[in-house]
């Protein structure tokens, strides 16, 4: 059997590749050594810090008033750029990042959480489209990230799940974070080390994730310069910050009190004017009204006006630690001795989010689905120190995303600038002339990918692993590094998110936005001239006809070339339906057993999302034996069992208003427990509860039905990291002392007008009732 033949590989053997002279003994031989692969001479160490829905005017440097000394201290001794654009959602952002391509061009025109069945929607970077990760390794890296991911389908996330497509899978030597949008700061569900979920049952005192994070980067850089200090690295730094939730450690809340209680008008007003006088805004741009939704302060109620300021100190008081923990990390560097041979980019996905909508969010899960804070309970929590805490999942008002995005309109989601201009600060003393200065030139989120390849010194390959690599859609800013008059290398890109879709071309845009589950317009286009209109203010389509029609034809040609059509205007239901070939591992009846991992949120949402089902657990017992039979979900929706006092508790967790059925004696031995739960219509549903085959229960009201399940999955006989019910705190993880021996989950029919688990052909069909 030849060398071929045992690898399975077509590859050249490693006898045919051997270029020595092989005799008998070493007096008839001649030893030879492959060259080993090592980056180019002088080839610097690369730092991405890239940050999570943060607006352009959110750093000091860029007009904000939140004290950012260390990201200030960068841009000073670095580069800023003031016609930087990305694109507005962060899994198209961060493939369009890794890959210098057009996200729909490799599959990411959406979120990881669908996958409707065309080209530039799968959700996972395609493999024809080699990430930077993937290239630096090749030649000569040692790669790192550390934080959020986004980038693997969210049914590919689980311990049986095809992680072709996680980061170790797409070029990283070493992984620490989270694949998916969003967590908690403070109780993070699922980071992972690795392909492994990290061994974490309960997380210490004060913890806080940018700062684990942080810390995990300096350690393995650490790690890496003592063992190779030749060998340049690569480190991506995707925070979480400042995503949803605002999640503020009290000391960094505590500095920023009182600091917006002027209110969003006068503090984006403030902003503009030290725009303007930073220069990081040209002379001819003006500040917009207001965005729709968003009322003037002095319209407000007073306890509006006392109420809405603490959103925007939790805010503050996240980029507050991303700095410090910017600081951290570049000193660190210092330390290591590699600080000025190491390329350190910032920036950010997409610009502010306006998901908080005109009043802010406690619960931004319950602000998806509609409902209204609770005014009460917002004061109970602002009064009990809870506000911008683990108990809370909260999103700002518009009206402080607007500020966020100062001097742009629109937010996160929309093509207009105020969801793709955001900072960009690069500083590299050994590649970059005049520290300090500001860079105007165009440059675009597919741009950075080259500019990497090109500052390394390695060309863009034809073909990578074995397949034909997709071309660049980027372009190279190196020499705007070096020369503030290099020409702008860009001239046009096309942008599309959710329907709504943009196009810029030698200084003039169109824009056409789609209201989410409306009738697809697609002729409402607008036109701008950046040039003398930076803020988008005047629309020029109909004074400008030729113009607009120049622009359209354009936009359309790039959307045919980069897979963009057909584009989606649904809402939620959109993540919360499946492809054909998943419906049956939808429905199929699961068995969870104890002693393993928590099972991931993505595997078992769908058995029991807005539908009818049977849930059945089996566990033995013995008088003083306690602990969690199973839990599932969060604090923040959910379900739990356990067993205290010799008695069984069962509580449906609706956040704030937890049903809690009275206790349920148990005698030793064998128990049964049998949940039988209807989905009845309109997010309505109730159940009934079975012990050793006797009803405990009545038919109860158990609504609103579950639904996506806030981020933790299913626990077997431990309640892991964000628990699920208060009720037991004081005993951690509270891991049962007897024995279990599985739970069960048989799927039942979904409620009649349930938008979820919906087979994707039949929901794009139900969507052409208002897309028409």
């Amino acid at each position: 059997m030849d060398d071929r033949t045992r690898t399975g590989s077509s590859a050249p053997s490693v006898a045919s590749r051997y270029r020595g002279k092989i005799g008998r003994t070493f007096a008839d031989s001649a030893p030879w050594w492959p060259a080993p692969i090592r980056a180019p001479c002088g080839a610097p160490n690369i730092v991405i810090v890239y940050l999570d829905d943060v607006g352009f005017s959110d750093f000091g440097c860029y007009g904000s008033e939140i004290p950012t000394p260390n990201l200030d201290r960068l841009a000073a001794q670095g580069l800023r750029f003031t016609g930087y654009t990305t694109v507005p959602m962060c899994t198209p952002a961060r493939a369009a990042l890794l890959t210098g391509k057009n996200p729909h061009a490799v599959g990411c025109g959406w979120l990881n959480t669908s996958d409707p069945g065309y080209p530039g929607y799968g959700g996972e970077i395609a493999r024809d489209a080699p990430t930077i990760a993937e290239l630096l390794r090749a030649n000569g890296y040692s790669t790192i990230a550390v934080g959020k991911w986004h980038n693997t389908r969210e049914h590919n996330v689980s311990a049986a799940g095809d992680r072709s497509s996680w980061p170790l899978q797409r070029g990283f030597d070493r992984f620490y974070g989270f694949l998916a949008a969003e967590t908690s700061y403070f109780h993070p569900e699922a980071l992972r080390e690795g392909n492994q979920l990290a061994d974490i049952d309960s997380y210490p005192p004060g913890y806080y994730i940018t700062d684990d994070l942080t810390d995990r980067a300096i350690r393995w850089l650490r790690e890496h310069v003592s063992a190779d200090p030749g060998k340049p690295f690569f480190l991506y730094l995707p925070y979480n910050a400042a995503h949803v939730p605002l999640h503020a450690k009290p000391a960094d809340m505590a500095r920023h009190c009182g600091r917006y209680d002027r209110g969003w008008d006068v503090i984006r007003a403030e902003r503009f004017a030290r725009q303007r006088a930073l220069g990081v805004v040209s002379a001819s741009a003006r500040l917009p009204p207001s965005n729709p939704g968003v009322r003037a302060w002095t319209a407000l109620s007073p306890d509006e006006r006392r109420v809405y300021p603490k959103y925007m100190e939790a805010f503050a008081a996240i980029i507050d630690n991303v700095d410090q923990n910017v600081g951290r990390l570049v000193a660190s560097l210092g330390a290591m001795g590699v600080l000025d041979d190491t390329l350190i980019l910032v920036s950010v996905d997409n610009g502010a989010n306006s998901l908080g909508a005109r009043s802010g969010a406690l619960n931004a899960f319950d602000q998806r689905f509609g409902k209204e804070v609770d005014p009460v309970l917002l004061n109970a929590m602002m009064a009990n120190g809870e506000f911008g805490g683990p108990q809370t999942f909260m999103a700002y008002p518009s009206g402080w995303a607007q500020v966020s995005n100062t001097p742009f309109r629109q937010y996160k989601r929309y093509p207009m600038n105020g969801g793709i201009r955001v900072p960009f600060i690069a500083r590299w003393p050994r590649g970059i002339a005049e520290p300090g200065a500001i860079r105007p030139q165009w440059i675009h989120v597919t741009d950075v990918c080259p500019t990497l390849l090109d500052i390394v010194g390695i060309p863009y390959p034809e073909t990578f692993d074995a397949r034909p690599a997709l071309p660049l859609d980027g372009v190279s800013f190196k020499a705007v590094l070096t020369g503030a008059n290099a020409p702008c290398a860009r001239r046009a890109q096309s942008y599309e998110l959710e329907g709504h879709r943009g196009f810029i071309e030698d200084g003039w845009k169109i824009v056409s936005l789609q209201p989410p589950k409306t009738r697809i317009d697609l002729d409402n286009w607008m036109l701008f001239d950046l040039d003398n209109d930076p803020t988008e203010i005047d629309d020029r389509a109909r004074s400008e006809p030729a113009k607009l029609a120049q622009m359209v034809a354009a936009f359309e040609a790039d959307a045919a070339a980069n897979r963009i059509y057909p584009i989606d205007n649904r809402g939620f239901e959109r993540g919360v339906a499946h492809p054909p070939h998943r419906m049956d591992e939808v429905n199929r009846p699961r068995t969870f057993h104890p002693g393993t991992q928590t099972i991931d949120r993505c595997n078992v949402w769908p058995l029991f999302a807005d539908r009818t089902f049977r849930l059945t657990a089996r566990f033995h017992f013995q008088p003083g034996e306690s602990g969690v039979i199973f839990s599932l979900g969060t604090t923040f929706g959910g379900m739990v069992a356990f067993v205290a006092d010799d008695a069984l508790i069962f509580i449906y967790q609706r956040w704030r208003n937890p049903l809690e059925l009275d206790p349920i004696a148990l005698a030793p031995g064998a128990c049964e427990l049998v949940l039988d739960y209807r989905a009845h219509g309109q997010r309505r549903g109730s159940g009934r509860i079975r012990v050793n085959g006797v009803d405990r229960t009545p038919e109860i009201d158990m609504s609103p039905t579950l639904g996506r399940l806030p981020h933790e999955g299913m626990d077997v006989g431990i309640d892991r990291r964000c628990r699920t019910s208060e009720r037991y705190a004081a005993h951690g993880s509270f891991a049962y002392g007897g024995t279990i021996e599985q739970v069960r989950v048989e799927p039942g029919p979904q409620a009649p007008d349930s938008i979820f688990n919906r087979v994707e052909v039949e929901a794009q069909q139900a969507a052409l009732e208002w897309m028409r």
